[in-house]
């Protein structure tokens, strides 16, 4: 029996089993999908305070988030990345003393932090390549942090299972039972598991999963607020993105992505279902407006390369914009018979690591296990990569594998031994043997898996590395 079983394998629930796993308990985690496979990888890639969030009063959410910001830079350095963000003044919005304020108080309420302080900025005199209107004259700059977000969830599960978490992907829940204190849970493959408590991380799907799978009426609800986002050719030369107010008083973010592109969100629209999630041709619209009201040049529905949207749980408050609805998470517990679940709705990836925290605070109640937080001081899988190892990897691609998987370079080393010259070449500086590692190592079963969520590799990927990546995922999934 289990002590706690995990429904969901976005962020939260990876969090919530590494946390779990770390302080002794008996662990599990079941996803219906792969890891990260909805909210979590479409996301705008960044850990940040939310600046934008001080002018809703939501000062605990921007403390918290922005402890959170050096705690998850100190812990995955690999898969992170301070980036400088520009705001252009626009002073019929926002005047400057205002943003002041807000800039001194970014700096400073997450206490002492690695990140370099804010200031203000003659656009012209600051770049040489200055993307923005010559009318925009004035900026502000920031910091924050990028972050590879599937991978980030990756890695949280992947320190699960090294410290004996159990992880289901590609694995539905068909119903499950209360019986004697604790839980059955069905699985679609006829198997039973018992756990004594059931944590609801399923995310935009957790009403839902609580009514319908386990046939508990929650007492809050959830709005289903799809951001989208659109990737374009790289607009401007540089590591610092940008973030544009608008005069809805929204933002947008134009970002460095990918070194060959310009990563452009992301919207607030309001939708029904969280199945499924695409972009509309109103927020293709909105994106690109939004964009040519401050940049010299013009862009257009044909310099779209890829877009992505995914759908954001947030807790509904109502009659407010989707905009002002906070980002911030709450837990809902039903414990009757001795069988506790509790639900999380809300939430953001910023704080995922709190979050699990908070989650064990609460099972404390109900099960015994160290009280002694860990996760901020323990790094990710992957961190902490010092030099090249002794590796037969070719120059032409370790570049790239560095960026992806900090020091587990020596195990693709293993992979690539395995082959001639890394086996069969697909695409560019994309061989078999990370495939295999993949399949072995990372849980991978899909193209999509990974090309969207293992690598990036898959935005501007022709159909007939594609179709050759499948036939060789066939080949090694075959021997699992």
């Amino acid at each position: 029996m289990y002590d706690v079983l995990i429904i969901g394998g976005g962020i939260n629930g990876v969090g919530i089993a590494r946390d779990a796993v770390g302080r002794g308990l008996n662990t599990c985690l079941i996803e219906k999908g792969d890891i990260a496979s909805q909210t979590s990888s479409w996301s705008t890639k960044l850990i940040h305070g939310g600046i934008r969030y001080l002018e809703n009063y939501d000062f605990k959410l921007v403390r918290e988030s922005l402890k959170e910001r050096d705690i998850i830079k100190k812990i995955a350095p690999h898969i992170t990345k301070p980036i400088k963000f520009v705001l252009p003044h626009v002073p019929s919005l926002r005047p400057s003393w205002f943003i002041r304020i807000g800039l001194f108080l970014y700096d400073r309420l997450g206490g002492k932090s690695s990140f370099e302080k804010s200031k203000f900025i003659y656009l012209k005199q600051e770049f040489k390549e200055n993307p923005i209107k010559e009318n925009f004259k004035k900026a502000y700059i920031y910091s924050d942090l990028f972050v590879d977000d599937s991978r980030l969830a990756l890695l949280n599960a992947e320190d699960a299972i090294n410290r004996g978490a159990k992880i289901y992907v590609n694995t539905k829940v068909i119903k499950a039972i209360r019986e004697k204190g604790h839980w059955s849970i069905y699985l679609e493959n006829e198997k039973i598991l018992k756990s004594k408590v059931i944590v609801n991380a399923t995310g935009p799907y957790a009403i839902s999963v609580l009514n319908n799978t386990f046939g508990i009426k929650p007492k809050k609800k959830l709005r289903l607020i799809q951001g989208s986002h659109l990737v374009l050719k790289k607009l401007y030369e540089g590591d610092h993105a940008y973030i544009l107010q608008l005069n809805d008083k929204r933002i947008i973010f134009m970002i460095p992505y990918q070194k060959k592109y310009t990563l452009i969100g992301t919207t607030d629209h309001e939708v029904k279902s969280f199945e499924n999630p695409k972009i509309t041709e109103e927020e293709k619209t909105y994106l690109i407006n939004s964009v040519n009201s401050f940049t010299k040049k013009k862009i257009n529905e044909n310099d779209i390369i890829w877009t992505y949207a995914g759908i954001r749980p947030l807790i509904e408050d109502n009659n407010i914009k989707a905009s002002k609805i906070s980002r911030d998470y709450t837990f809902e517990i039903d414990d009757v018979e001795g069988a506790p679940i509790l639900t999380v709705l809300g939430g953001k990836l910023t704080t995922y690591r709190k979050l699990s925290e908070h989650v064990m605070e609460k099972l404390s109640k109900y099960l015994n296990f160290s009280d002694k937080s860990w996760t901020a001081n323990e790094a990710l899988p992957g961190a902490n990569y010092k030099e090249r190892n002794n590796t037969n990897i070719s120059e032409k691609i370790i570049g790239r594998l560095v960026e992806t998987y900090g020091n587990k370079i020596s195990k693709l080393n293993k992979y690539y031994n395995e082959f001639e010259s890394g086996g069969e070449l697909i695409f560019d500086d994309f061989y078999e043997f990370e495939v295999k590692y993949l399949i072995e190592e990372e849980m991978a079963r899909t193209a999509e898996d990974i090309l969207f969520r293992r690598t990036k590799l898959g935005i501007n990927f022709p159909k007939k590395a594609k179709d050759k990546l499948e036939i060789i995922l066939k080949r090694h999934l075959k021997f699992l």
